[in-house]
């Protein structure tokens, strides 16, 4: 049970880095007004949601498990 929890904190904390780098990649292209292939933006725009959606199934789970243990 230890091992699953750490496993999901591992992978909560690589969606964090993952949506942490995809937005500032995107911040970056619009504060440089940088002409982006378009289909490249909007790649990044859909693994920026699907990440998000990612991030609060693993936090419901993680909450679940704070629930299990207190």
């Amino acid at each position: 049970m230890a091992e699953d929890l750490a496993a999901l904190k591992k992978a909560r904390s690589m969606l964090l880095i993952l949506l942490a780098t995809c937005q500032q990649t995107s911040i970056a292209f619009a504060a440089a007004a940088n002409d982006v292939d378009s289909q490249f933006a909007s790649e990044l725009d859909a693994v920026i949601e699907r990440t998000k959606a990612e991030l609060g199934v693993l936090d419901a789970r993680l909450a679940g498990r704070d629930v299990e243990a207190g």
